[in-house]
């Protein structure tokens, strides 16, 4: 019963319980670097564009905390695979914003996608706090 239903109880003793978890739910840190590899841009944006770079940026600094909000806004998860287990659909598209690019449009999420849409920020500072704003205001992904 239970896991055993899934997985051969011989098989779990080649496996820690950490690695297990690893496997099936990811790893509970939030790597930029790997989310970047896995990125795709859309609707004629580049990832050399000085907005995205930015973007980078910020998430980079992030907390950990702040950067499972971020996955949690986007995906609906707040974990990523692991680098071998990404496919199409484990890969954040970025797409220009539908609302415009001022300074007070805040970032939007399609969580079934994995879609972001980012407007255009002026300053590093004004990305950071138009993600923070929307990452932490939207807790739900229905509403």
């Amino acid at each position: 019963a239970g896991l055993c239903s899934v997985i051969p109880e011989p098989l779990l003793g080649l496996v820690t319980w950490e690695e297990l978890e690893r496997r099936v739910c990811g790893s509970p840190d939030v790597d930029v670097a790997s989310l970047r590899r896995h990125t795709r841009y859309r609707g004629g944006l580049e990832e050399s564009e000085a907005h995205i770079q930015m973007f980078w940026e910020v998430l980079e600094g992030f907390s950990q905390a702040d950067r499972r909000l971020f996955l949690r806004f986007a995906w609906g998860r707040e974990r990523l695979p692991l680098e071998s287990d990404y496919t199409e659909h484990s890969e954040m598209k970025i797409f220009p914003s539908d609302r415009g690019n001022g300074d007070h449009v805040l970032p939007e999420a399609e969580t079934c996608f994995f879609i972001v849409k980012l407007p255009q920020y002026r300053t590093k500072e004004l990305m950071h706090a138009n993600l923070i704003a929307a990452i932490t205001a939207c807790r739900e992904i229905n509403y």
